[in-house]
């Protein structure tokens, strides 16, 4: 299913549905299972926007999805596009998302865009989609403050210099934040897991601008590989030089569009993996109410670390049920014979 970009209009006024596009890719693997829960989770738990545009791309060639994937993709209404788009930079998996974002906003205008990482699931309705008249942009800090700078003396603000000049960007004019779990002074960066953006203003164009600017400049935030986790799997060799170099590119092209920035509150695109590095307090009072989780890949890992399955965390028992039955993987079974979740039964039934 694939509906014209001239239709869009008419299709949401006529259905009184906000005009709003959600983006995000699909590969075969772990990222095809990831995307059709997120896009189911939009279709189940996101309240007024569960019957906006979902599109699902797969940007790069060589990674085909099945067709049992495709035939739910129908089934969720979701707009697939089997498109090459990323032929610059095929090893780094994010820059799929920049070139998608890219497209999406050029070709199926929307007053809203939401761009999103796979391994993400909306669990209320995201009412903060709906942007204000004073704000243009909603994003949430980055959970660590991993490859970002801190000022002159930071070893990674070389990178960020020399990532400013090559994008015609005045470094001063990025203005500084927090990382939310460390909470270290940083030049503005976001988790791009999780984007809300005004389709008419050409941020996300200026991402794909600067990002693959910077890829043919070989301009790299790490020096040397190194192997670590990510959602769709283990990052090595190139990517992993290049880790986080995304985010810094949207950051560059949404300040030099607009100083209308909003930082989302801490219930969306939560980001699971450094649950326990949050502060206790914020913790315990924002984890019940999550709105969008970034779990990563948390719902596929053997272990029973997954705090989302906690008796006081934020799924509901229809959440818990829908979970377990769409997902294969041996950590929720596992989980389901814990005591946590025998205790959320005796406790919410």
């Amino acid at each position: 299913m694939l509906i014209s970009p001239a239709d869009l209009p008419s299709a949401s006024a006529e259905a009184n549905i906000p005009n709003v596009g959600f983006v995000a890719c699909i590969e075969g693997g772990v990222l095809e299972t990831q995307a059709l829960l997120l896009f189911e989770s939009i279709r189940r738990y996101a309240g007024r926007f569960r019957d906006c545009a979902i599109y699902a791309l797969s940007p790069r060639a060589g990674h085909a999805i099945s067709e049992s994937a495709r035939y739910k993709l129908d089934q969720l209404r979701v707009n697939y596009i089997d498109e090459i788009l990323n032929t610059e930079c095929l090893e780094y998996g994010p820059a799929n998302r920049v070139a998608a974002a890219a497209y999406i906003e050029r070709v199926y205008p929307h007053e809203v865009l939401v761009v999103l990482d796979s391994d993400t699931l909306f669990l209320r309705e995201p009412d903060k989609i709906l942007l204000p008249p004073d704000v243009d942009v909603a994003v949430r800090p980055v959970g660590l403050k991993g490859m970002c700078t801190s000022g002159p003396s930071d070893p990674f603000d070389t990178y960020w210099q020399d990532l400013c000049r090559c994008c015609g960007v005045d470094y001063d004019k990025i203005p500084w934040t927090e990382s939310f779990a460390d909470r270290r002074r940083i030049k503005a960066s976001y988790n791009a897991g999780l984007v809300i953006v005004r389709g008419k203003l050409g941020i996300m164009q200026r991402w794909a601008d600067f990002f693959f600017a910077s890829v043919r400049q070989h301009l790299e935030p790490f020096p040397r590989n190194r192997r670590f986790r990510s959602g769709a799997g283990w990052v090595e060799s190139g990517a992993s030089r290049m880790w986080g170099s995304n985010q810094a590119a949207l950051s560059l092209a949404i300040w030099s569009t607009t100083r209308q920035v909003q930082e989302l509150e801490p219930t969306y695109n939560y980001q699971l993996i450094v649950h326990e590095q949050i502060n206790r307090g914020l913790r315990d009072r924002i984890f019940p109410n999550l709105i969008h989780v970034h779990y990563h890949w948390l719902l596929e890992d053997e272990s029973s670390k997954n705090p989302l399955f906690d008796a006081a965390g934020p799924l509901s028992s229809d959440q818990r049920l829908w979970l377990c039955s769409a997902t294969s993987g041996d950590q929720i079974r596992s989980e389901l014979a814990t005591n946590k979740i025998r205790g959320f039964f005796s406790e919410h039934h």
